[in-house]
């Protein structure tokens, strides 16, 4: 039946899927040293990735805490790993539109000093080398489009898409059909709302009894900045300016080294206004006085965008089932607060791996033994710290000065606050409708020079696809968007979307009956634009968008981000 078996198969190289295939082969090297009469051999470890190369697909701030490169490979600080710097100043700022307050030291649990900044798209690229030269399979350019199951409804298998498919559907001469493999255990790691991971989750019903996800879509542009504007491991963190009162977020400016600058804008999806455009928001917070002066004299070098899981601790459901484990941040394991998320990848990939250790050496992959991995996840040290800031996201669900208090009160209250487990709903039900808002004023022009269009940007991010392929957006009801969208919300997919890809465009052909059709507009799509952050999917205030994986290889190609 399957073109190929693997014992263990990752979805996603991501630093999740990459620790535990790099960790589960560490632990079997040090089982048969120790048990030389009793080896584990002959084990067939795969990775599956969607981009073209490792670390195209992966954008992040980043930030990460040490202590779990310590435990992943103890002697990294004597390696070739592309840690950029230590961090050795933090501030955190309140902004308003032309000034800011500076807080004289970080609020607590915000704190980096210590800490160090990383691109994480090197860092998976070194973290793969790693496990390739471990004896890991590592194949790029290949999505998985389904989930095999026995008929009892265990996980089997993967089927990764065709390609050379047209836009019509038919085969063109490069026509390859995807690969049915076999697996007998899954480990799934796509990152933020990963495409598989939806489909466990409805299967299983792994989130019941959850609170929904709650999501932000992080906006990101890497900055090449004069060299006397440039200080190495310095980190700021904002608030305020430009998100009004109403809508959670924050910014942050990263100084990583060879006077590169990351700086970025995350935008809470449970925001209200319906004409918020995160990328122009990226570029007022850019025009800000304080971050200003330090892009000035420089220029953009690359442009991203991804959305963030921060529902954290009520919003995790089951990670485990018969054959499969969910790691990192489609768990839903990210620190809302720190907005950090790469230690806790990190250390699921390694609890996992020591988990499958145990299932390969008792030949048992079923839901009872691998349950030990939630065990593991949610009563150990990854569970403590979200557990600790569990309140922090959905505190400001009413606001900035609600959320505020509540995370005073979280500092004395061991992460409750005013109230323990607020109940929040699905980001797409907040948003307002157009008579029910006030609508965004301010507008950025762009200057080409520090602020930019969206196209600009989205070429910044080398993103790139088979144009000839079908449409990887779905819609499931295309006269909402041209009938009572336009109505009530006025399109906001025009604007929420940071790559451009929806556009609403005036019908002006007449047919070939010489008859004017009655719809005067229609949306186009340009799927060749998108940045996979799914942020379409998830705030679309109709529900009505699907992201599917587009045919392998496609999509951003990030570099240093």
């Amino acid at each position: 039946m399957f073109e190929i078996t693997f014992d263990v198969l990752f979805v996603g190289a991501g630093p999740a899927s990459l620790s535990a295939a790099y960790h589960l082969k560490w632990l079997i090297y040090e089982h048969n040293k120790k048990n030389p009469d009793k080896p584990i051999q002959d084990l067939m470890i795969g990775v599956l990735e969607k981009g073209s190369a490792l670390g195209e697909h992966i954008l992040s701030g980043a930030v990460i805490d040490p202590h779990i490169l310590d435990e992943l490979v103890p002697m990294w600080r004597n390696t070739d790993i592309p840690i950029k710097a230590e961090i050795k100043k933090d501030d955190v700022y309140f902004l308003t539109s032309k000034g800011q307050f500076h807080f004289p030291i970080p609020p607590p649990g915000m704190e980096n000093f210590g800490n160090y900044v990383l691109s994480l798209t090197e860092f998976v690229k070194w973290l793969g080398k790693r496990c390739e030269e471990a004896g890991v399979e590592i194949l790029t350019s290949e999505p998985v489009k389904e989930i095999i199951f026995s008929d009892n409804g265990k996980v089997i298998g993967v089927k990764t898409g065709d390609k050379g498919v047209d836009k019509n559907g038919a085969h063109k001469g490069n026509y390859m059909p995807g690969a049915e493999i076999g697996v007998k255990m899954l480990v799934v790691g796509e990152g933020s709302r990963g495409f598989i991971t939806k489909k466990l989750v409805e299967k299983f019903n792994l989130n019941n009894g959850c609170n929904p996800q709650q999501f932000v879509t992080g906006v990101k542009e890497l900055w090449a900045v004069m060299p006397e504007k440039f200080s190495p491991g310095y980190v700021m963190h904002t608030f305020g300016y430009p998100m009004d009162l109403k809508t959670f977020g924050g910014g942050f400016v990263y100084h990583l080294k060879d006077n590169l600058v990351a700086l970025g804008l995350a935008v809470g999806l449970d925001y209200q206004n319906p004409e918020l455009n995160l990328q122009e928001e990226l570029q007022k917070f850019k025009m800000h006085p304080l971050i200003k002066k330090t892009i000035e004299g420089g220029k953009l070098v690359e442009y991203g965008a991804k959305t963030i899981s921060e529902g954290g601790h009520y919003s995790i459901g089951k990670l485990s089932g018969d054959n499969f484990l969910i790691v990192g941040e489609g768990a839903g394991l990210l620190n809302s607060k720190k907005l950090k998320g790469i230690h806790l990848a990190i250390g699921s990939g390694i609890i996992a791996a020591r988990v499958i250790f145990d299932a390969i050496k008792s030949g048992d992959y079923s839901a009872q033994k691998l349950a030990k991995y939630d065990y593991l996840i949610k009563d150990g040290w990854i569970g403590k710290e979200l557990f600790s800031v569990r309140n922090f996201h959905q505190g400001f669900h009413s606001g900035l000065i609600p959320g505020m208090i509540n995370t005073g009160l979280q500092m004395v209250t061991g992460g409750r606050g005013l109230v323990d487990n607020f109940k929040v709903t699905e980001d797409y039900l907040n948003m307002k409708k157009i008579s029910k808002n006030k609508l965004t004023k301010e507008k950025v022009k762009p200057d080409g020079t520090l602020t930019f269009d969206r196209p600009t940007d989205v070429y910044a991010s080398g993103v790139k696809h088979e144009e000839n392929q079908p449409c990887h957006l779905k819609i499931k009801d295309m006269s909402i968007c041209v009938g009572k969208c336009v109505e009530e919300f006025g399109n906001p997919c025009t604007k929420f979307c940071p790559a451009e890809v929806y556009e609403i465009e005036e019908i002006n052909d007449v047919g070939a009956n010489g008859v004017r059709p009655s719809q005067k507009i229609q949306l186009k799509i340009n799927p060749s634009n998108c940045l996979h952050c799914k942020t379409c999917e998830i705030k679309d205030p109709y529900n009505i968008i699907e992201w599917t994986p587009p045919e392998g290889g496609g999509g951003p190609a990030y570099r240093g981000m």
